[in-house]
């Protein structure tokens, strides 16, 4: 079975820098347990979207989004740590669920002083939600960055070939292929009655057992003329002797 690869772009959700996922203060990000990616720390808190395809998801308190590309990968952009009551109550969110977006286009936008004053990190995770089996690779880019413009990582894929399927034949010629030796029979015609008549003579000669009929029949008719021929025989010679 033979593979290919496919890279995938996935650009800044935000502007700012950007980071590995092992400094992120959390194991779920930082121990990549829900997949792989990097991280942002975020210098405003403007969200676009970090690809082109629909929004897949958004959390009931805001928090994270999830977007889903025009090849199906899932991409996780989760805003700070812990951020849940601050985010549901100060975050506007200007897409729903379903809505196809292109990278670039405004998603939320997100009070990142409020997180502060609560104490809340900012440091924003994006990631590929990936099964282990799904044998992607991820190659991140470091450094400051721009939202909407800078590529954050790719995403490597591999592409799995089927063979290809055996090509379908048409019914008849399926049926041909399977029994070459057979004659393909044509309609029967219209038959005159001596030409009936004649068929139906063959197949009575065909049989032997006609024929000992037919010879019975004749030695009969044989015996029947003999004693006819005897009794005017006999009936001619009686008169003359009168």
């Amino acid at each position: 079975m033979a593979q290919n690869t496919r890279e995938s772009s996935i650009f800044a959700p935000m502007t700012g820098k950007i980071v590995d996922l092992v400094e992120v203060p959390d194991d779920t990000f930082s121990k990549k347990m829900m997949g792989d990616g990097v991280a942002i720390i975020p210098k405003d808190g403007m969200l676009y979207s970090p690809v082109s395809g629909i929004v897949s998801a958004v959390a009931a308190t805001k928090h994270a989004i999830g977007f889903m590309t025009n090849t199906g990968l899932n991409i996780l952009v989760h805003v700070g740590l812990e951020a849940h009551d601050v985010a549901d109550k100060t975050t506007i969110v200007h897409v729903k669920q379903g809505q196809k977006v292109q990278a670039g286009d405004l998603v939320a936008e997100y009070d990142l002083g409020a997180f502060e004053e609560k104490g809340i990190n900012t440091i924003t995770p994006v990631i590929v939600v990936t099964e282990e089996e799904d044998g992607t690779e991820i190659k991140a880019n470091v450094g400051d960055v721009e939202a909407g413009a800078g590529e954050i990582f790719k995403v490597v894929e591999i592409i799995k070939e089927e063979a290809p399927a055996e090509e379908e034949k048409p019914a008849g010629e399926e049926k041909a292929a399977e029994a070459p030796d057979k004659e393909v029979k044509e309609p029967p015609k219209d038959k005159s009655v001596i030409d009936e008549l004649k068929n139906e003579s063959e197949e009575f000669l065909k049989d032997s057992t006609n024929w000992v009929k037919l010879g019975a029949m004749f030695v009969g008719l044989v015996v029947i003329m003999v004693v006819i021929f005897v009794t005017i025989g006999v009936f001619l010679n009686s008169g003359g002797g009168e």
